[in-house]
């Protein structure tokens, strides 16, 4: 009797040590957040009940919390998580480019992106970064605009079977068509050669759905749980179609490798790389590519995708953007070229606007191994950063009138006025996208193909208030991006 009342002195003295000792490491953390805005937390579970619900449910939360606490420095403990947004411009700046790690939660979807640039820790990031850097050069992006072209009249002739009738979603069509543009500019490979092509965008949204779920149920997101669920073998199912895919197209690469001589197209880069720089191995190869590929192919056709949308609402905007066109091209029914694309100012601004007022991506996280000392308050070390890009886009401090579209917000005298990160939908700092000039080409030049050929008609979505989005790492419609098209 003696020894179980001594075990169990030791077992609770040694578990109260470790409390003691838990919290005395994470003082700070403590002492800065009780400085900082926000709701007060239980323990243990801290304030997690704001982000959980569904999409709905928390993209109504988020927004309650940032209205409720105005300062542009304010907090919620998620748990044991110190989470910190910031939506100060300035202070937006200094974060993303003093804090360049992401929190684990991004890990929840590395199968579907791969461990590439966009998730990968920052020593592997640093050095893969400057890898992946010349593949993206000005000349070699102009190098691949006679590409864009020829896939953006693909889809318009794809697209002739849905003109004149109903509504549908473009999406789908817009992705197959940046996934063969992307095949073709970073794998310098045939996309028809691969087996499965026709499953990615449905295998690709299942995958981000099965992410969402698991992100909005609190207990999956412990691994021992989430693997025990039917939901973890179907997400596992849809990422490997997608991985599948990427070994395909460096399978088809490597034997002609040597004979190629464009070695600046990335996995021609990367392949001469993994020659002479043992890091750059076949898991290296498969997770960039999947990256870059997989990630450039659905934000490109996404954009494309709500900025038809927008133009459908908006007849006005279509036809000033079909005077500029006609100025470009006449009658002349040909691929645009660098110049063309450096011509369309008022369609550029229209593509901006867009992400600005119905954001892809709505927000960012961080992680700091620092403190981080702002004007108002200092964030401490170990805190997870939420930049709401969504809410930064639509501050009345930055844009007047935010709820009305307006494009000419993005002409150059309207531009300067505002912070540098008061408009972020590519990030900033040294870990912004890679491919964000890549991105904003393609999509002029895609809209540019279909804008000529055919004309845009309001389906369902009758006011942007209309478009309810799904809101979580990446916004989509979630009635899709439905369109109706009419033969010019």
């Amino acid at each position: 009797m003696i020894e179980k009342i001594d075990l169990t002195s030791v077992f609770l003295t040694l578990f109260l040590a470790f409390i003691i000792k838990y919290n005395w490491d994470r003082r700070w953390l403590y002492y800065y957040g009780s400085k900082i805005d926000g709701p007060l937390g239980w323990p243990i579970f801290g304030s997690a009940h704001y982000l959980m619900g569904g999409h709905k449910v928390f993209y109504k939360n988020v927004n309650m919390l940032l209205k409720s606490y105005p300062s542009e420095v304010a907090k919620i403990w998620v748990g044991p998580t110190l989470l910190v947004s910031i939506t100060k411009p300035e202070d937006v700046e200094i974060v993303l480019n003093k804090c360049l790690e992401r929190p684990k939660f991004y890990e929840f979807g590395k199968e579907i992106v791969g461990s590439g640039i966009l998730t990968a820790p920052i020593d592997v990031w640093k050095s893969r970064r400057k890898m992946i850097n010349p593949t993206f050069n000005p000349n070699i992006l102009n190098s691949f605009v006679e590409i864009f072209g020829r896939h953006a009249f693909y889809l318009t002739n794809a697209l002739e079977e849905n003109c004149g009738k109903d509504s549908f979603d473009i999406l789908p069509k817009l992705f197959r068509c940046t996934f063969d543009t992307a095949c073709e500019t970073f794998g310098d490979v045939d996309s028809t050669l691969l087996h499965g092509r026709d499953e990615i965008f449905q295998n690709l949204t299942k995958a981000e759905d099965l992410v969402k779920t698991r992100g909005f149920t609190v207990w999956l997101h412990f691994e021992f749980f989430w693997n025990m669920t039917s939901l973890c073998k179907e997400y596992n199912q849809a990422c490997n179609l997608l991985i599948s895919i990427v070994k395909q197209i460096i399978q088809l690469k490597k034997p002609s490798y040597n004979n190629n001589h464009r070695e600046k197209r990335l996995l021609n880069h990367l392949l001469k790389l993994s020659k002479i720089n043992a890091k750059i191995d076949q898991t290296a190869l498969e997770d960039e590519i999947q990256t870059i590929l997989l990630t450039g192919s659905e934000t490109t056709a996404l954009t494309v995708g709500l900025t038809l949308i927008i133009l459908g609402i908006y007849p006005e905007i279509q036809k000033k953007i079909g005077k500029e066109l006609d100025v470009i091209f006449g009658k002349d029914d040909r691929v645009p070229t660098l110049e063309d694309i450096n011509r369309m100012e008022y369609l550029e601004r229209v593509i901006k606007e867009t992400l600005r007022f119905l954001t892809p991506v709505p927000f960012m996280l961080r992680t700091n191994n620092q403190d981080i000392t702002l004007d108002s308050n200092t964030i401490p070390a170990g805190s997870c950063i939420m930049i709401p890009i969504f809410h930064i886009h639509k501050k009345p401090e930055y844009w007047k009138n935010p709820n009305e579209f307006d494009p000419d917000r993005f002409l150059p005298e309207n531009s300067s006025k505002r912070p540098r990160c008061a408009f972020i939908p590519f990030s900033s700092g040294p870990r912004n996208c890679i491919g964000f000039k890549y991105g904003m080409m393609s999509v002029k030049v895609l809209l540019a193909v279909i804008l000529r050929k055919y004309t845009v008609v309001a389906t369902e979505y009758k006011k942007v208030e209309d478009i309810e989005m799904l809101f979580y790492v990446v916004n989509k419609p979630i009635s899709g991006c439905k369109i109706k098209l009419e033969k010019k």
